[in-house]
C-alpha cells in the first residue's frame, strides 16, 4: 500500500471528549491511568502514525516504546483491578431468565389500570425537562460541593425548593446524569473535564470504569413531591451516559 497511502485519526471526532486529563488532579489516580481525553488521544494518534512512518530519530523511537509499553502497563491493571468486578453485579446478571426481559402484562391491561388510577384526558398534557435552577440553589449546590455545608442541610434546601415550585415542576438538583452517577458504584466523575452537550451548554461526563451497582435507592427523596400537589405527578428520567474509558469495545459492552 505504500507509506503514503495511509492515513492515521481518531474513529470520531473529538469535540464531545473532555480536553486534556492532566488538569484533573482530583481524579483517583489508578482509574486516571486508563483513561485518556483529547489531548492523550492526538498523543496517541501521532505515536501511532509516527511508528508506521518508520521513524527514524531513535530518541522518538524510544519515546514510542515508552508510550506504548505505558498503554499496554494501563490495559493490564484495569483487566485485573478488583474496583473493575463487583460479584454481586455478576451473579445478578447470571441469574437473569428471559422471562425478565418481558412485562408480566401487556400495554392494553397497562392503559386499563393507568386510566382507572389516574382518569386523564383525552390529550393530557405535562413537561418534559427540568426548569432552570434558582441562584439559591446553584449557591447551596456549590457549598454542598465544596463541603460548606452538611448533607443534612442540603437535603433540607432540595426539599424547600420543592415544595416552592413543585406546581410547576421539581427543579433540578443537578446535571442529571451526574447526580445518579454519583449515587452509583463503578462511575468517577470528572472536576474540570466539560464537554458540549448542545449549543453553549456543557456538562462533566461520566466515566464508567467497572461494574455499576446501586448501594441505596436514589430518588426516595424526590417522591416527596407527590405530597405537595392533589394533580397526578409523572417522574421522568432520561439519563444519557457517554462513557470515557481507555479499553476496547469489547470490553466496554
Amino acid at each position: 500500500m505504500g507509506k503514503g497511502n495511509i492515513i492515521v485519526s481518531t474513529s470520531c471526532s473529538l469535540l464531545h471528549t473532555a480536553v486534556d486529563l492532566a488538569s484533573e488532579t482530583k481524579l483517583d489516580k489508578e482509574i486516571k491511568s486508563w483513561l485518556a481525553f483529547a489531548a492523550q488521544k492526538v498523543q496517541e494518534v501521532n505515536a501511532l502514525a509516527k511508528a508506521l512512518s518508520g521513524e527514524r530519530d531513535e530518541s522518538m523511537r524510544l519515546h514510542m516504546r515508552e508510550v506504548i509499553k505505558d498503554n499496554a502497563a494501563a490495559h493490564s491493571l484495569r483487566k485485573f483491578s478488583l474496583r473493575v468486578t463487583n460479584e454481586n453485579v455478576l451473579k445478578a446478571a447470571a441469574s437473569l431468565k428471559g422471562s425478565d426481559h418481558h412485562r408480566a402484562t401487556n400495554v392494553s391491561v397497562r392503559l386499563v389500570a393507568q386510566q382507572k388510577k389516574l382518569g386523564l384526558p383525552v390529550l393530557p398534557t405535562t413537561t418534559i425537562g427540568s426548569f432552570p435552577q434558582t441562584m439559591d440553589l446553584r449557591r447551596v449546590r456549590r457549598e454542598f460541593k465544596a463541603k460548606k455545608i452538611s448533607e443534612d442541610d442540603y437535603v433540607k434546601s432540595i426539599k424547600e425548593e420543592i415544595n416552592k415550585v413543585v406546581k410547576l415542576q421539581e427543579p433540578e438538583k443537578n446535571y442529571i446524569v451526574e447526580y445518579f452517577g454519583e449515587q452509583l458504584s463503578g462511575f468517577a466523575f470528572n472536576v474540570n473535564g466539560w464537554v458540549q452537550s448542545y449549543g453553549s451548554r456543557c456538562v462533566k461526563q461520566p466515566n464508567i470504569y467497572g461494574d455499576v451497582s446501586r448501594p441505596k435507592a436514589m430518588i426516595v427523596l424526590l417522591f416527596m413531591a407527590t405530597n405537595q400537589s392533589p394533580r397526578p405527578q409523572v417522574y421522568l428520567y432520561l439519563a444519557r451516559l457517554i462513557i470515557f474509558c481507555k479499553i476496547d469495545k469489547t470490553t466496554c459492552d
